[in-house]
């Protein structure tokens, strides 16, 4: 059969990914492709109703159901309908027949035959979009219409009863406490009026969060999430709250399929992943297309980490609407947890082609631009990000974590305090903020931060090891080291916090102590470099140099850009007369990097107490040339020299 492609001039041959099911559509071609899709110019008043074949085979699927749904009711009604009964099953009937060819054509992919058959699949579509506004241009909406009116006729007292279910306590509620009020019983009258604004602050967060759902499906993810978080705000129980609802309201349908996801919604936020993603599964057994679902399954085994297979599930909802931007989101995701980088980038720019206003779209992009170190190009996006949301507190931390990256600590200081101020529970940035007053010295004021991070999650184990460094900067040794063992009570495995303690103890002349320490880091971790640099600096300081060599070597042979190990090796080689080698390794440093002071200052020190002056003062004049905060200091050296001679 010959391929169904676009006959755009500008993509001719692209291949059609779907119709436009909009009635009111004006452009020429019902059907698009992936470039029409995109195009601002194209079914620009019914981008939402774009749909793609996997996405009408559901509504196919949908629909059948309703048809079979409207038959079992239209059976329970038979005797007081009988002729109706009659004329209607004969209309149900046909429209099965008709599903039946047009599911056929579609997995034929005989698109001529669908296009031929696009009013039926239409008015399909406009009757599951909302069967409450159904125009008479509509026939077949119209004719199941009339047989759900019908029945609804004969069900008015459980119809009442549904009524009365959705205004449920609060109404009274209000009457009641209107009724207190005039009574003047002013606490009771209060108690029954808070009740009312809670109960009403429990609907309005649903409805917020089904809306952001909504938005999500019309491929409008980016206001969809902001709604999501005013959702929480107004109810900072919701979820809680939600998956009460959601169960009360399945005993009364066991399968409703949007409660079934609004409670994975709950399941989730309570980090019950393994939960949620079997409820989204359960979903997909009856409706194998349904995107939301698919989305949500790929979310929770992106929360199990089985990100190949998230990536998988989510490829899936991609094959049946191309232009899923939320799709897209979830992929990248996952694909930057698998460290490619570069591939979820792809994604991310994807979903903002879809979505110009998807502040989570730009936000990851930063991530993943962070990851490849681009730290400018990820501070464009979260820049960008905060211009769509300006309460997006992840998007402040992140931006002031890159800044930090810059040494632009001031810079960073003002994005963290932007976090507390729209976030004052924001642990992170409380830690961050902290970072960055450690590196500019302000080190009472980078503690005040670590406690407050600690007051807010008092197992957080990075914020005693930070406070701890803080300590020992101030010279508050063993108020360090508390600070040190409770993060190795909360994490056993912190090999930062024991090579922090042993710096601690060696700081206190405890260097056979400090030496158990940096052993246990090892222990947790055998590639940590810096473990092995400082029991290498304990044993020197223990006059044990040739052991101390042993672990600079170590270190050299995990990260061989460590210039840090080739000085001190230095020293310990020079410790042991051994001159031309210790030379070696400053050379090696001074090679790894030209800036490093102390390199050149070793370097010059032996030359000079092995009397080649000359060598000194050409080491100390490439000093100054490299390291300009320090070059006084060389000078000064030069002259000492220049007095030798």
């Amino acid at each position: 059969m010959k391929q169904f492609t676009c006959q755009d001039i500008a993509h001719e041959g692209e291949a059609i990914q779907g119709f436009c099911l909009n009635f009111g559509c004006q452009d020429s071609r019902p059907q698009f492709c992936l470039q029409c899709g995109i195009d601002p110019r194209k079914h620009s008043n019914c981008k939402k109703d774009l749909k793609g074949f996997g996405q009408i085979q559901s509504f196919i699927t949908n629909f059948n159901q309703n048809i079979l749904d409207l038959g079992t009711e239209l059976n329970k009604s038979f005797t007081q309908v009988k002729v109706e009964y009659e004329e209607f099953s004969k209309q149900l009937e046909n429209m099965k027949i008709q599903l039946t060819k047009i599911s056929e054509y579609l997995s034929q992919q005989d698109y001529q035959q669908m296009k031929a058959n696009l009013q039926l699949i239409k008015e399909w579509y406009q009757y599951l979009k909302n069967q409450e506004q159904i125009t008479k241009q509509n026939q077949i909406g119209t004719q199941l219409v009339r047989i759900k009116r019908m029945i609804k006729a004969f069900d008015l007292e459980k119809g009442q009863q549904q009524i009365q279910d959705i205004k449920q306590d609060n109404e009274n509620a209000l009457q009641q406490g209107i009724q207190l009020l005039n009574q003047q019983k002013w606490q009771e009258a209060n108690e029954k009026i808070n009740q009312y604004i809670k109960l009403s602050e429990k609907k309005l967060s649903f409805a917020t969060l089904f809306q952001s759902i909504c938005l999500i499906e019309m491929n409008q993810p980016g206001k969809g999430m902001i709604l999501r978080e005013q959702g929480k705000k107004i109810n900072n129980n919701l979820y809680p709250d939600l998956l009460a609802y959601s169960d009360q309201e399945l005993i009364k349908a066991p399968y409703n399929s949007f409660m079934l996801l609004a409670k994975s919604y709950a399941l989730s936020e309570g980090k019950q992943f393994e939960e949620a993603k079997e409820l989204c599964e359960k979903i997909l057994r009856e409706e194998p297309q349904n995107l939301h679902a698919l989305y949500r399954k790929s979310y929770q085994l992106y929360d199990l980490t089985q990100y190949s297979e998230a990536i998988q599930c989510i490829e899936v909802a991609l094959k049946y609407n191309p232009l899923y931007s939320i799709g897209y989101i979830t992929k990248g995701a996952a694909l930057d947890d698998l460290k490619k980088y570069n591939e979820a980038i792809v994604c991310f720019d994807k979903a903002i082609q879809i979505d110009p206003n998807f502040a989570k779209a730009y936000y990851n992009k930063g991530v993943a631009l962070y990851s490849l170190k681009q730290y400018n190009d990820a501070i464009v996006c979260y820049d960008k990000a905060i211009q769509i949301d300006p309460n997006y507190a992840d998007s402040y931390i992140n931006k002031g974590v890159a800044l930090n990256i810059l040494k632009q600590y001031n810079d960073a200081i003002v994005c963290y305090d932007k976090a507390i101020q729209l976030d004052p529970n924001f642990k992170s940035a409380y830690y961050n903020k902290g970072v960055a007053l450690n590196i500019l010295k302000q080190y009472n004021d980078a503690i005040v931060c670590y406690d407050k991070a600690i007051q807010i999650d008092p197992n957080y184990a990075d914020a005693y090891i930070n406070k701890g460094v803080a300590l020992y900067s101030l010279k508050q040794y063993n108020d360090a080291i508390v600070c040190y063992d409770k993060a190795i009570q909360i994490d056993p495995n912190s090999a930062d916090a024991y090579i922090n303690k042993g710096n601690e103890l060696k700081s206190l002349n405890k260097y056979n102590e400090a030496i158990i320490c940096y052993d246990k880091a090892i222990k947790i971790n055998p590639n940590y470099a810096n473990a092995y640099i400082n029991k290498g600096n304990a044993l020197d300081d223990l006059k044990k140099y040739n052991e101390a060599i042993v672990c600079y070597d170590k270190a050299i042979q995990i990260d061989p850009n460590d210039a840090n190990a080739y000085i001190n090796k230095g020293n310990a080689l020079q410790n042991l007369n051994k001159y031309n080698e210790a030379i070696v390794c400053y050379d090696k440093a001074i090679q790894i990097n030209p800036n490093y002071a102390n390199a050149y200052n070793n370097k010059g020190s032996l030359l000079t107490n092995m009397k080649k002056y000359s060598l000194a003062k050409e080491n100390y004049e490439q000093a100054i040339k490299q390291c300009n905060s320090e070059k006084d200091e060389f000078k000064r050296l030069i002259m000492e020299l220049n007095n030798k001679k």
